[in-house]
């Protein structure tokens, strides 16, 4: 019987050898293939949207499935270079969102890859002495991967990748997320520099249909108007107008619409509360980025909050070309992206656009008071040359009858030409209220409590009824002409924004020791427990110049008397 075939010991040991590094080897390209498809695949998952938010979030997912990790954030890099603007996670459910409490801001580890934008590999994260630790509720972190995602040479945020299930990330993983950042370099450029495309021709568009509406708008509506068309139009939760203030040291914003306007519109600030007051002043317009409220930034209320985090704000001069008349401001909340180079350069833009608008709604307005104002002028001087002379003459003429009547008949003659005598004294006010100014600076008290009156007839179910006693023109004048219309305008905006009344009424009176200016409204009345910071200033006035204030409300009502002595001959209040 022949013997079964054998080998020799040694020859065939050698064999096996080369047999399993073949069979490595062959695994190795098995898997550096599979890798290298996976590499394909997330590269062309990254590079086929191209919304930009898509596009960040596809180039997380794409790096976690590559790498196989457990969880994967993309930090987008502020634009001062200092922390996070944004962070796009995967792996972390809404409940670990929520006992968190907030996104990291770019401290400690995630920090270093800001700081040297190189990679960074960690088999464990706390026993690097950079990681500053994990707040309550974050879930547990080891392994550790930072890698820089760069657009034009410049770092634009950085991929962070933990917990590898294969034990610890390897430097192919290393050299693979490389690459996929590099790639992911691209279609972010790509996807903003659309973005800015879109953004440019939607404003041009915009800006167009803007001025349309502000062509057509009443001048005293421009701001309202110019308000509710950017609100509709901007990718912004608040926007307010603001323009100076009627009081030394204060802002006043004109219009705003968006998330808390109803306290913004038509209120009245101190110029340091607001980072717009800085634009008003310089003309230079600036983008401030999200960040935590504190002594180096304080709240702005022109700017949207979260607890102790303020939102993304932009701030735009309007300008004429020689004077910054107003700013606008649109404040998303945080969370939200943050505003643009593109953005300011838009906002910019649109800002000239804007002012030519209004220049030309301000200057069709004038045109059309001149007309008013010229009609005005002919009226009241065809009652004064003709009607009051007519009556005056009529008056004479019954007079003169009176010594031929019988006593009964006289009595009613000279009741008729006392009627007479009234509607004569009251046609001389309507001329006086027609004529206008010669210069609308130095308008007299009556013209000017007679346009404050007008303005805010306008938002009323019925005009202001105005009468004055006694010599004001005379005694009301400069400093204390200022004052006075300054009360009549801050107590008819009270009734038109606050009492809902149906009849107003206001009387300017003189006699030979007080100027009184008396308010009165059949509205609401004021609720108890509403905060009178106007109310408070207006007293405060008052006393300043020597004199005081009574109020008195209800729900029939308010009244408002303001009073104040006249001036003695060497300037002092008696």
């Amino acid at each position: 019987m022949t013997d079964p075939l054998s080998f020799p010991d040694l020859p065939r040991s050698e064999l096996d050898r080369s047999i399993e590094e073949l069979i490595a080897r062959a695994n190795d390209v098995k898997l550096s293939q599979s890798r290298l498809r996976a590499l394909l695949r997330a590269t062309q998952a990254v590079v086929e949207d191209i919304d930009l938010s898509m596009v960040l979030r596809r180039i997380v997912e794409a790096a976690v499935e590559l790498v196989d990790a457990e969880y994967g954030a993309l930090g987008v890099i502020s634009a001062d270079g200092h922390g996070l603007e944004a962070f796009i996670h995967v792996g972390m459910d809404d409940g670990a969102v929520g006992r968190i409490g907030h996104l990291p801001e770019g401290h400690g580890l995630l920090g270093a890859v800001i700081v040297t934008p190189q990679p960074i590999r960690l088999e464990h994260i706390s026993a690097d002495p950079r990681s500053s630790g994990f707040p309550d509720g974050h879930p547990k972190m080891d392994g550790f991967l930072g890698v820089p995602i760069r657009v034009r040479g410049v770092v634009y945020g950085n991929l962070y990748l933990t917990n590898p299930r294969r034990g610890s990330f390897s430097d192919e993983d290393e050299q693979l997320v490389g690459a996929l950042a590099a790639t992911a370099g691209s279609a972010i450029d790509h996807a903003r520099i659309l973005v800015e495309a879109r953004t440019r021709e939607r404003w041009m568009t915009s800006s167009a249909e803007i001025a349309i509406a502000l062509a057509d708008s009443d001048a005293q509506r421009a701001y309202a108007t110019l308000a509710d068309e950017l609100i509709s139009r901007s990718d912004s939760e608040l926007l307010t107008i603001l323009v100076p203030g009627h009081e030394p040291g204060t802002v006043h914003v004109a219009a705003a619409r968006g998330e808390g306007s109803a306290a913004l519109d038509g209120a009245d600030l101190p110029s340091a509360t607001t980072l717009a007051t800085d634009v008003l002043a310089s003309g230079e317009s600036l983008i401030a980025a999200p960040g935590h409220i504190g002594p180096a930034r304080p709240s702005d209320p022109l700017s949207l909050t979260r607890g102790q985090v303020a939102g993304p704000t932009i701030c735009i001069a309007l300008t004429d070309g020689r004077t910054v008349w107003g700013v606008l401001i649109a404040a998303r909340l945080p969370g939200r992206p943050s505003f643009t180079r593109t953005d300011l350069e838009v906002g910019i833009d649109l800002g000239e656009r804007i002012s030519v608008a209004l220049a030309l709604a301000r200057a069709r307005a004038d045109q059309q008071r001149v007309t008013v104002l010229e009609d005005r002028g002919r009226i009241a001087r065809d009652l004064h040359d003709h009607v009051i002379q007519d009556l005056f003459g009529t008056g004479l003429e019954l007079q003169s009858l009176a010594p031929i009547l019988p006593d009964k008949d006289r009595a009613r003659l000279d009741e008729a030409v006392t009627r007479i005598d009234r509607v004569i004294a009251q046609i001389r006010k309507i001329v006086f209220a027609l004529t206008p100014p010669a210069d609308s600076r130095s308008a007299s008290v009556r013209h000017r409590i007679l346009d404050i009156a007008a303005d805010a007839s306008k938002a009323l179910p019925n005009p202001v009824n105005v009468s004055f006693s006694g010599p004001v023109d005379l005694f009301v004048t400069g400093v204390l002409a200022d004052e006075v219309t300054a009360v009549a305008r801050e107590l008819l905006s009270n009734i038109v924004k606050h009492s809902g009344a149906t009849e107003t009424d206001v009387t300017l009176a003189v006699d030979d020791k007080d100027i009184r200016v008396d308010v009165g409204d059949d509205g609401i009345g004021i609720p108890g427990g509403v905060r009178r910071s106007g109310l408070s200033n207006l007293t405060a006035r008052a006393v300043a110049l020597g004199g005081t204030m009574f109020v008195t409300s209800s729900a029939n009502g308010t009244r408002v008397e303001w009073h104040i002595p006249i001036p003695d001959s060497e300037g002092g209040h008696g």
